[in-house]
């Protein structure tokens, strides 16, 4: 093709993208416009067809379905335990390594700035790696269970705050990883007096479970009855300095699930 012809393929181009309908006449190369005037219109046609395709509400709530039934499938599979030396030799070295990546990035600036993130926005990856980090490098089992409780008020609040911005499947997420923190405390050693295995295994199994055609508000009363139970068997022998953290975690937890059903039906 000569530079002409990449010229005048250039000019029709630019034509049909601001939308002159008249790109075909405008062309000076009759057999070029008669070669790639269809071919280019089909192509723009197919564009603005496939930017107005959407899903079916069947499909996204199926959909749904099946990515809470994966994630808590996922979660109530038991993990086989490495020997006492691969712990010990992997939490010294992982600790270290997590304190040198905290610090770092803590000097930048970056922890700070991802503390507000959403679900969707640029930090939150690093949100939710920092919060992993604090998990790993606490010591004691009562700091690490309030670490745990915090990191539940955290999805709580980013819960109702994507249900007021009409995003459902990210609250569906939010609320399986509300379920799932309250389950990873209650495994805690804090809490290995407690027989609340069966517990955690009949929540898991009624959300594994869900029927495909549950409707969203459904299913988040489901993950708020849940997580309410568990937290409930968690108060029985938890101790006295974590009992008011729970008993107030209740409360949020019931009003803020409540708020997000509210929110996402008023968008609906």
């Amino acid at each position: 093709m000569t530079d002409g012809l990449h010229e005048l393929f250039d000019q029709y181009v630019d034509q049909l993208i601001s939308g002159e309908k008249s790109a075909v006449c405008v062309l000076h190369d009759l057999d070029l416009s008669e070669v790639l005037g269809p071919l280019l219109e089909t192509s723009t046609l197919v564009v603005q067809q496939l930017g107005a395709v959407e899903p079916s509400p069947e499909f996204r709530q199926a959909s749904r379905t099946w990515v809470r039934s994966l994630f808590f499938s996922r979660l109530a599979r038991k993990e086989s335990r490495p020997g006492f030396l691969f712990m010990w030799w992997q939490r010294r070295w992982t600790t270290a390594m997590a304190t040198a990546l905290v610090v770092c990035l803590a000097g930048m600036g970056l922890v700070a700035a991802s503390v507000d993130s959403l679900p969707n926005g640029f930090f939150y990856p690093m949100k939710t790696a920092t919060e992993q980090v604090r998990l790993m490098l606490v010591v004691s089992d009562v700091d690490r269970a309030q670490l745990q409780l915090e990191f539940v008020e955290s999805r709580l609040d980013e819960m109702t705050t994507m249900a007021s911005r009409g995003d459902s499947d990210t609250v569906v997420l939010l609320a399986g990883e509300v379920t799932h923190l309250i389950a990873q405390m209650c495994t805690g050693a804090l809490f290995e007096s407690l027989d609340i295995d069966s517990e955690i295994a009949e929540v898991l199994a009624a959300r594994s479970a869900a029927d495909p055609e549950m409707s969203l508000e459904e299913a988040l009363s489901m993950d708020r009855a849940g997580a309410l139970q568990l937290l409930q068997c968690a108060m029985a022998t938890a101790p006295p300095e974590l009992r008011p953290t729970i008993e107030r975690l209740m409360g949020a937890l019931s009003r803020d699930f409540d708020a997000s059903i509210s929110l996402i039906e008023s968008s609906a």
